[in-house]
């Protein structure tokens, strides 16, 4: 069943609601989906903005709860992918997080090509991002990003997908018709 503006705002309990709209999320973008990577992306733009953005962001807040900022590139180096985190970021109001995220877009854009197909794995990841340089770019953005999560508590930056929703409800459904 399709999620409504009245169900969120009759749901006072953050991490129901966070639950809630994962749900609309894993409704709208199926598994299945995941399998096809173009159709994946091709069906972003049939889901409402709040849930797109909320998508994509999700990824990265697991690798900021694990790892770092070059980990998520790491694990996440398709554009398509990272310009959907981008303008997550952007859409969720956390404009702060999207320009450290930008940043770290930008110092590891040369090296997508290499992080792909495991370049470094002869030396491991975290012994090349630091011979590469990008490691000490980019630890005080971690630094940044990981104090909001702490401050955001428990949700870490999930927090921002409640905020969010508490805002603008109408975002994160599919249109409902009127009576």
């Amino acid at each position: 069943m399709a999620l409504t503006v009245d169900v969120i705002r009759a749901t006072e309990d953050e991490e129901v609601l966070v639950d809630l709209l994962s749900n609309e999320g894993r409704r709208l973008l199926p598994d299945e989906l995941f399998q096809d990577t173009d159709r994946y992306y091709e069906s972003l733009d049939t889901i409402p903005p709040g849930i797109r953005a909320m998508a994509g962001i999700y990824p990265f807040s697991v690798s900021m709860g694990m790892d770092d900022l070059a980990w998520h590139f790491n694990n996440h180096s398709d554009e398509r992918h990272i310009r959907e985190t981008l303008n997550g970021l952007r859409e969720l109001e956390m404009p702060q997080i999207a320009d450290l995220f930008e940043a770290a877009w930008r110092i590891l854009e040369p090296y997508l090509a290499d992080m792909r197909p495991g370049y470094y794995r002869n030396q491991g990841f975290s012994k090349w991002v630091r011979e590469c340089g990008i490691q000490q770019q980019i630890d005080p953005m971690n630094e940044v990003i990981w104090d909001y999560c702490k401050k955001a508590g428990d949700l870490g930056l999930l927090e921002s997908w409640v905020l969010y929703v508490r805002k603008h409800p109408e975002r994160c459904v599919v249109a409902e018709e009127q009576p």
